[in-house]
């Protein structure tokens, strides 16, 4: 079987947008070169061979003119079947992330700086490399909020980074969700392979925490999400909970704040990389769920 590749430049600061424009249009996977001149990133996407690539690559030239961007040349071309998971390895190493913590991939022998708390991953089909701007954005939240008396709901978990690093820090307990089973899979043997004890793991979402007994709650989800899920998150609340959300576009902010305004909440901390924003709020106090 052969695969149809595009690979394009794009400015890094469109970087995790194209890679959405990309998945959203089919690709198989998406790589990034190193080879891309300062301040670029080179993609370079996959696709099924019955995808049509001139439509993907009209839906890109799209993007880059409605945010007034030039847009790249994009070269196309086939390629022969490999094996994508020994592929991927390949290019997933060691890294620090946060304040306190080092990633090692599970398949790694890389030693662990003395100043810094490790955690093995192995990702698998589950989103959470601790590569993506909104999870390391979420990390450092998390690395300042989180108390030794906390009970904390990592919602959407994917890999379980965030729930193996809140136990790591000292939280009390932490709940480790997700609604895709093979993600609530990925994060159980991860959680498993870092030997942590009180993390707990299930498939599902908010609606199966219990009315007023979270702490913190981390949301690396989308603006979308965050919004629907809303009420629900403020009902699994304490009264003066905090909360972490994350995935959100500095564009959307507006949208999640209206929302936040509904409930009272407030702002405590505003974080941005690149396009994207973290905000910590907080549950007004003497106020349960609904």
């Amino acid at each position: 079987m052969s695969w149809k590749q595009i690979t394009l430049d794009v400015p890094d600061d469109l970087k995790d947008a194209i890679v959405g424009e990309l998945s959203g249009n089919g690709a198989a996977g998406v790589w990034e070169d190193d080879q891309a001149a300062p301040g670029k990133s080179r993609l370079i996407a996959y696709f099924d061979r019955t995808v049509d690539l001139d439509h993907i690559c009209s839906e890109l030239t799209s993007l880059f003119n409605r945010v007034q961007c030039p847009p790249p040349v994009i070269s196309s071309g086939n390629v022969d079947d490999r094996d994508w998971t020994e592929e991927w390895k390949k290019s997933y190493t060691s890294f620090p992330i946060g304040d306190d913590f080092f990633i090692t991939p599970s398949w790694s022998d890389s030693t662990c700086p003395d100043d810094r708390l490790r955690i093995q991953i192995d990702p698998g089909q589950a989103f959470g490399t601790g590569t993506h701007e909104t999870t390391q954005l979420t990390m450092q939240a998390l690395e300042r909020w989180v108390e030794p008396d906390h009970v904390i709901v990592d919602l959407g978990t994917g890999s379980g980074i965030l729930a193996i690093a809140s136990r790591l820090l000292g939280a009390r307990e932490v709940l480790a969700c997700d609604i895709d089973p093979v993600a609530a899979h990925v994060a159980y043997a991860n959680i498993e392979r870092n030997s942590e004890r009180e993390v707990w793991t299930f498939c599902g979402s908010i609606d199966a925490v219990r009315t007023g007994s979270v702490d913190l709650l981390l949301c690396n989800l989308t603006e979308d999400l965050i919004i629907e899920l809303f009420p629900e998150l403020h009902r699994a609340l304490r009264p003066r909970g905090l909360a972490i959300f994350s995935g959100i576009l500095t564009e959307q902010r507006e949208e999640v704040f209206d929302v936040m305004a509904g409930f009272d909440y407030a702002v405590h901390e505003q974080m941005m990389r690149g396009e994207w924003l973290t905000l910590v709020a907080q549950k007004p106090a003497g106020v349960h769920g609904a």
